[in-house]
């Protein structure tokens, strides 16, 4: 009972924060919305006995990035300001697209036979985070080394379109 009050609780709050991400005038705003929001996604995770994921959620969604994004916000100025209302031609197209991409989500969740892609519980001795570091360095090496060489390969792209931006050479 108090599981279920604290799920929906969470949920509401991903729900109330992600839409106020999206219809705040200030940016400012929006991004501590939007830290409010991964934190009730954090909270998901602790009701899921994922203490690790949610850790880890709150360390580098919530302490990184959102405040990252405050940052960058608060040192630019051309963009503290209140934003230009979206076109009224732009709200109709929008709105289709959020629906047929709701649609199509909703219809893959109905056509998906969960009960086949359920995974066994791990024994009730092991520990979460034992178990994610074992499977990141054994079954999943490979996807994991890839998205390690991608996030380089972005990081060096950033760094290469800055320094052409601005005129440094080396």
């Amino acid at each position: 009972m108090a599981e279920s009050i604290l799920f929906y609780g969470f949920a509401a709050m991903i729900l109330i924060a992600g839409l106020m991400v999206v219809i705040s005038r200030n940016l400012f705003h929006a991004a501590l919305w939007l830290a409010l929001s991964l934190f009730g996604v954090a909270g998901i995770y602790v009701l899921l006995s994922s203490y690790f994921v949610a850790g880890i959620q709150v360390l580098i969604y919530i302490g990184a990035v959102v405040v990252l994004t405050i940052f960058v916000i608060n040192m630019t100025r051309e963009i503290t300001g209140d934003m230009n209302a979206p076109r009224k031609t732009a709200v109709v197209p929008a709105l289709l697209a959020s629906a047929l991409t709701a649609a199509l989500i909703i219809s893959a969740m109905l056509k998906t036979d969960w009960a086949s892609r359920m995974s066994r519980a791990p024994a009730s001795g092991a520990d979460n985070t034992e178990l994610i570091g074992r499977l990141l360095l054994t079954d999943f090496v490979v996807p994991f080394e890839a998205v390690s060489m991608l996030l380089l390969a972005a990081l060096i792209g950033a760094v290469v379109i800055v320094s052409k931006d601005t005129g440094e050479k080396e």
